[in-house]
Order: C-alpha cells, then sequence, then structure tokens
C-alpha cells in the first residue's frame, strides 16, 4: 500500500512533466501513422500505375520501335508523338499516334523506320530520336513517360494532358 500511495503522490507532485510525456508519446504515435498512412498510399499508386518503355526489334528489312508495359497497372489512352526523328530515320516527321491500351506484360507495335540494309544500329542508339508517350491510369491520373538522350525518364505525374487522345491523329 505504501508504493502505490507514492506513485500516486509523485504523479501528482509532478503532473506537468507527465503530461509533457504523454503530448510527446501521443505525437510520436500520429507521425507514425501518418508515415504509414503515406506509405500505403504510395504502394496503392505503385500498384496501379503502368511504366511505359520502348523495345527495338529488328522485323524484316526495317527496325520497328514497341512500347511496352512493365508496370503493374494498365495503361489506357496512350499517345506517342515523336518528338524529333534522328538522321538514321528515313520518314516524315510524326504526329501524335494514338495506340490501344495495354495491360501489364503487353507491347504494342509504334514505330517502324527502314534502315540501311544490314544496318545494326538500333533506333533506340540514336542520339537525336528522342519521344514522349502520354497514358492514363484506371483512376483517372494521367503521366508522362520521356524517351531522350537514350534514356527513359521516371513517370511524371501530369495534372492535364498535353496529348489529349481525341486530337491525335492516326498514321
Amino acid at each position: 500500500m505504501d508504493c502505490a500511495f507514492v506513485v500516486v503522490r509523485w504523479l501528482n507532485d509532478n503532473s506537468a512533466a507527465v503530461m509533457a510525456v504523454g503530448t510527446i508519446v501521443i505525437a510520436w504515435a500520429s507521425w507514425v501513422s501518418s508515415r504509414l498512412v503515406a506509405f500505403e498510399r504510395k504502394r496503392e499508386r505503385a500498384n496501379r500505375m503502368p511504366m511505359l518503355t520502348f523495345l527495338d526489334e529488328v522485323t524484316h528489312d526495317h527496325r520497328s520501335l514497341y512500347v511496352k508495359n512493365v508496370g503493374y497497372g494498365p495503361a489506357l489512352n496512350i499517345v506517342r508523338k515523336i518528338v524529333e526523328p534522328g538522321d538514321l530515320l528515313r520518314t516524315r516527321p510524326q504526329e501524335p499516334l494514338l495506340l490501344e491500351s495495354l495491360a501489364p506484360g503487353e507491347k504494342v507495335y509504334a514505330f517502324s523506320a527502314t534502315l540501311p540494309p544490314n544496318s545494326s544500329v538500333p533506333i533506340l542508339d540514336d542520339p537525336k530520336f528522342n519521344a514522349i508517350i502520354e497514358c492514363d491510369d484506371v483512376l483517372g491520373a494521367h503521366y508522362e513517360f520521356v524517351f531522350q538522350d537514350r534514356t527513359h525518364s521516371a513517370p511524371k505525374p501530369l495534372a492535364k494532358r498535353k496529348m489529349p487522345p481525341s486530337r491525335a491523329s492516326r498514321v
């Protein structure tokens, strides 16, 4: 009984310190909770976000460029635009091209270039080749993927599409 009396008396005498410690514990728990919620949101977005990349393949006497979805979510309303064709590409400047939607792991034909016979230079190795892909995810978020200087960029979230699918002309 004496021990309980001592603890209660100490708590009464040091109530400000007890409140300060309680406030710190509550603040820390709130911070941990907010970090967990942010992590879960980021994980959910990654689970539904498409990731689009270019693939280069030799088909017969020309090279073909494909767009592949390597992300976890489907890519909808895909629009591809070649910004500046390189010297190796013998074609007219490309208009925006509306591509079909892609499920994770699927690829779609995006471009063809007729190269000199026996050319082993891939389209993606041409330093002047630049392309942009825009797409939507299943919740309506917009993303832009840029291929420039022989590298793919990280996905860039867009507030508004630059190339709406309704304006893209099919070539």
